[in-house]
């Protein structure tokens, strides 16, 4: 009878040269077999004080109050969000990729948020598909806009949910009367686009371009969208510029509040008609141009906005012309911490007297690469009966009247 030992080695020597055989398989496979998927995403919650909320309806502004506030608030620094991306090398330089990304809130457990028709989508951040190679980058979906990175790119605040050239935009839209904040789809730029092809050029001289074109929903150029974004850096400098340009967008808006003060989907839809909105009124001009330059541990930056009403199609006591610029600075006295600070400013040129300034100042402890302690600090200033800029994103505030604001919160990247 055959040993242990015997039977233990002929039956390895099979599995070995099995293993052998199939490694030999695999390596006979062309590269394009070659893939990933990565699951990721951001957990940020924390607290936050904050005086002089809004009593209206979202971003319209409205003089009515309702007093401050202490509560659990999701995302400090960023929204909670995660995310499914993947990749696969078709050869010759060739790849498929796709990500799939979607906003949570920790504070109550719900997932997903508004899209650009005032539904709710799971994937309402990124679900888009593409290719890239030495061409550069072709991706189709719902998307992150041009406007949104070139307003990252040189911010020294960068894209953060408090006290940012983000929250600057937030108040831009809602000086325009035309914007509830309950779709993505907005008055001036927007920071996402649904039906949209992007395409990214290569970088050539330290210069990348971004070309977006939305497709409305009804074919031609009702409800689209077209921009450009350019993208420089050179050691410390950078430098962006933007033009957007949109057809449609405040037409839903503009029918819902006008339905609601009149109290007839009929009488609404024929208020907002009378006052030139339409699906291919064009309503939405953004541009930009923004500088940022670090050395060390310190970076400053700058930008300007211009956004335009073409058509000139508003809502009563609204605007459709206001202008924006902002500086800020950053320190880093030590690798594990980082201090920013910036203001922010906002004219309206359409109704005299009507501005606002923010003033923002805040501070990021690096436990490690993944997981950071935050606190934050802000200041504004609202002159004029549409002029509401909140401090926070996702957190209207009463026109006409100053607010104040901080927050403390933990970030972690998974």
């Amino acid at each position: 009878m055959p040993s242990r030992s015997s039977f233990a080695t002929k039956p390895g020597r099979y599995v070995l040269a099995a293993l052998a055989t199939l490694s030999c398989a695999a390596a006979a496979l062309p590269v394009a077999a070659q893939a990933s998927v990565t699951i990721y995403g951001t957990v940020d919650s924390g607290l936050l004080s904050m005086s002089n909320y809004s009593a209206g309806v979202g971003y319209v502004p409205t003089t009515a109050h309702s007093g401050s506030a202490f509560k659990a608030k999701d995302g400090g620094l960023g929204a909670s969000n995660w995310g499914i991306k993947g990749s696969e090398d078709l050869g010759g330089g060739l790849r498929a990729n796709f990500q799939l990304q979607g906003l949570f809130n920790t504070t109550n457990g719900t997932t997903g948020g508004a899209n650009s028709s005032s539904t709710t989508s799971f994937f309402n951040q990124l679900s888009v598909v593409g290719l890239s190679g030495g061409f550069g980058e072709i991706k189709l979906g719902r998307q992150f806009s041009p406007s949104a990175w070139a307003m990252q790119y040189t911010d020294a605040r960068g894209f953060r949910y408090f006290g940012s050239a983000l929250t600057a935009l937030v108040g831009m839209n809602s000086a325009s009367r035309s914007w509830i904040g309950n779709n993505s789809n907005v008055a001036f730029g927007t920071i996402y686009n649904d039906n949209t092809i992007v395409y990214t050029t290569p970088t050539w001289n330290q210069l990348k371009l971004d070309f977006a074109y939305t497709f409305g929903e009804g074919g031609g150029k009702a409800n689209s969208q077209q921009s450009v974004a350019a993208f420089y850096h050179s050691g410390g400098l950078k430098l962006s510029a933007l033009y957007y340009n949109g057809y449609g967008n405040n037409l839903p808006n503009a029918t819902a509040l006008y339905t609601a003060a009149l109290g007839s989907a009929s009488a609404g839809a024929a208020a907002a008609s009378a006052a030139g909105f339409s699906p291919t009124a064009n309503t939405n001009r953004l541009y930009s141009i923004g500088a940022l330059y670090n050395t060390g541990p310190y970076t400053v930056s700058g930008q300007y906005y211009a956004a335009r009403n073409p058509d000139h199609a508003i809502m009563p006591g609204g605007s459709d012309s206001l202008d924006m610029w902002n500086i800020g600075a950053g320190w880093r006295p030590a690798p594990y911490l980082n201090i920013t600070t910036a203001f922010y400013h906002t004219k309206d040129n359409k109704n005299a007297g009507s501005k606002s300034t923010q003033f923002v100042l805040g501070m990021e402890y690096l436990f490690s690469k993944r997981t950071l302690a935050y606190v934050q600090g802000a200041y504004v200033s609202n002159d004029g009966s549409n002029m509401a800029l909140s401090p926070v994103y996702g957190s209207p505030v009463a026109a006409g009247k100053d607010a104040r604001a901080w927050m403390v919160g933990l970030r972690h990247s998974f």
